[in-house]
């Protein structure tokens, strides 16, 4: 029985949804055809396509009208907050030495208000902080002197110094 009604909502939300792109589809594929004839029109006198047409409905309650654009805004904000989501509520911070080189590989600590995360930057020197919740991070890295940045002073580039360990990376400008 619990089946079923999941069956239903999932028919219900597909049908609304394909009843719903028949406002865009209709006129797009009309369009469509409208500019075959054109093309094919300069050749051949006299030929025509036929126009598709929505399905009318007898009149819908207003309530049923507000429960479709709610539905369609559901979806679009669902849709929205997985494909922008990640972009707003996280930051890309790029750490570099002194002498200009990114840091590979680098171990950090990043402080939360839900406590501490450990995590190592990319190849490039990136890592991805919450863009909330951050309170500060720590660069912890034997090849690196250990350096904390509060929240107010974390920018998108964040400028480290080296120690002897990592003073030895750089051979003659080229990267090991």
């Amino acid at each position: 029985m619990i089946l079923d009604a999941i069956v239903a909502l999932f028919v219900s939300i597909f049908g609304f949804i394909a009843e719903s792109a028949t406002f865009v589809l209709v006129p797009v594929v009309n369009l469509m055809a409208a500019g075959i004839e054109a093309i094919i029109g300069i050749f051949v006198s006299g030929f025509s396509l036929g126009r598709m047409e929505r399905k009318k409905r007898a009149t819908k309650s207003p309530a049923a009208a507000i429960g479709g654009l709610l539905v369609i805004l559901t979806l679009v904000g669902v849709i929205g907050w997985f494909l922008v989501g990640p972009k707003v509520m996280n930051r890309k911070v790029t750490f570099v030495a002194e002498d200009g080189h990114s840091l590979p590989f680098a171990a950090h600590i990043i402080h939360t208000k839900h406590g501490d995360r450990h995590q190592r930057s990319d190849n490039a020197g990136n890592i991805v902080i919450p863009r909330f919740a951050t309170t500060g991070i720590t660069l912890k890295d034997p090849r690196y002197t250990q350096k904390t940045w509060k929240n107010s002073e974390i920018q998108s580039t964040l400028i480290a110094g080296r120690t002897i360990l990592g003073s030895g990376l750089d051979l003659g400008g080229y990267r090991i």
